[in-house]
């Protein structure tokens, strides 16, 4: 019985002198953990923009979240319109490349995205929601806020400059809606 326990005891302090290692789940908190917390820095000071702080207050989310929802919609945004187009669009929304910069990155293979984009024709049609959808799930926002957070978007942009912003907008977001 002795034994045992010196064993015991020699075993456990060899564990708790040996570094912590998790061995691959090093590699997923490094590749996840880290951009979010360097997008987190990014989106700091955005909550003092008007669009972001009525997302944060209507919906309930912190900065991050409004900020990154956001400009995963925008994203989508600018990849719908031409350059004249959403050019003419970022006229209306202050802070717009701190917005797009707030979305979280994803990787090729992430998510629904990925999926549809090994789909062919018939999936790149719907890889830009999906990248929105993925977006949002990254972030920690259900997809069911996607719709509330394009409306107040809209009211924000027919309040700043009217139907032709708001036109523009939908214009955009058009493959999600």
């Amino acid at each position: 019985m002795n034994r045992f326990i010196i064993a015991s005891s020699v075993l456990s302090a060899a564990l708790l002198a040996a570094p912590a290692s998790a061995g691959w789940l090093d590699n997923v908190t490094k590749s996840d953990v880290a951009p979010v917390a360097a997008q987190a820095k990014a989106a700091t000071g955005l909550a003092d923009n008007a669009l972001v702080g009525n997302v944060m207050s209507q919906l309930g989310l912190n900065e991050q979240q409004a900020a990154g929802g956001l400009g995963s919609l925008l994203g989508l945004a600018q990849s719908n319109l031409g350059d004249s187009d959403f050019s003419a669009l970022s006229k209306s929304i202050p802070g717009i490349d701190s917005l797009l910069g707030a979305a979280p990155a994803l990787g090729g293979d992430s998510g629904m995205s990925g999926l549809l984009s090994k789909a062919g024709d018939l999936g790149s049609s719907f890889q830009g929601a999906a990248m929105v959808y993925d977006s949002f799930e990254k972030l920690g926002i259900s997809k069911e806020y996607i719709a509330p957070m394009v409306d107040i978007a809209k009211q924000y942009l027919q309040q700043q400059s009217g139907d032709g912003s708001v036109d523009l907008l939908m214009k955009g977001l058009g493959s999600l809606l």
